[in-house]
């Protein structure tokens, strides 16, 4: 007898101890479901980030560009300004030595390192360079991980497959400027190989990454119209387009399709 009642006891203890982990589990996934996830934090943040982009008609963004020729610490291979410049349906950027400028009618971007001059259609894009499409991000992304720096940043870091040797880059981290959702630095840590130090045939390919540093974004309330001006780069005669200005001996490449819808 005194041996069921010790086994009816020990049974007892065990089967509250079960019924207990039984409600701490229950309590973990409810406190876990009201939590928000990295992926829906994401979804929250970037929608904030593209609405301030997409509520500001005018504005001008600088930007640096560092190159590193490792993914962690490493050297600096390169570091250049950039400008981005928007004003309703047009746009002006000059990143490292290409400058691209858009209008309703024609895109122009002009590569100053290689010589050459592309002008094609310009296509309505649903979201400006500065706009992130958190969705697509999200489904090629293998882990999401999110950090406040104090309460005025916050960190993600989005993580590819490495496996995938399509996949352009390992990793991307962001960072978000929480008193305004405005982007502050992107990180893009490059999956493939590259050769960083140009005519150099015995250099060794690494894996760099790229630190996109975003300054000064500005409102403006009037712009230059000048400045997003295709006649500043190239002239037209008769459908045939030449360099004009200091582009006067770049090659010119029409993709119009005009054009080559003609060709065919």
């Amino acid at each position: 007898m005194k041996q069921m009642i010790r086994n009816t006891k020990l049974f007892m203890t065990s089967l509250q101890g079960s019924v207990f982990a039984t409600w701490l589990l229950l309590l973990m996934a409810s406190v876990a479901s009201a939590t928000e996830t990295p992926a829906q934090k994401a979804r929250t943040d970037f929608q904030k980030v593209n609405s301030l982009y997409a509520a500001t008609p005018s504005y001008s963004l600088d930007m640096q560009y560092s190159v590193f020729d490792s993914h962690a610490g490493g050297n600096l291979v390169e570091q250049k300004a950039g400008k981005y410049i928007k004003h309703g349906d047009m746009s002006y950027s000059r990143l490292l030595e290409i400058e691209t400028i858009v209008n309703p009618r024609r895109t122009i971007t002009v590569n100053h390192e290689d010589r050459f001059i592309v002008i094609s259609d310009t296509k309505k894009m649903e979201l400006s360079p500065l706009q992130t499409d958190v969705q697509n991000l999200l489904a090629q992304c293998s882990h999401i991980k999110v950090q406040d720096l104090g309460t005025s940043e916050r960190h993600y870091t989005f993580l590819f497959s490495e496996e995938e040797e399509e996949a352009e880059f390992s990793q991307i981290d962001m960072v978000i400027n929480l008193k305004d959702y405005s982007i502050k630095k992107m990180v893009l840590y490059y999956n493939q190989q590259l050769p960083l130090t140009e005519n150099d045939y015995y250099a060794k390919a690494k894996k760099p990454r790229l630190e996109i540093t975003y300054q000064a974004f500005v409102p403006l309330t009037s712009v230059n119209a000048s400045l997003f001006a295709e006649t500043a780069y190239v002239s037209e005669a008769n459908a045939v387009y030449k360099g004009k200005g200091k582009c006067a001996s770049y090659e010119v490449i029409n993709q119009l399709q005009s054009v080559r819808f003609k060709k065919k």
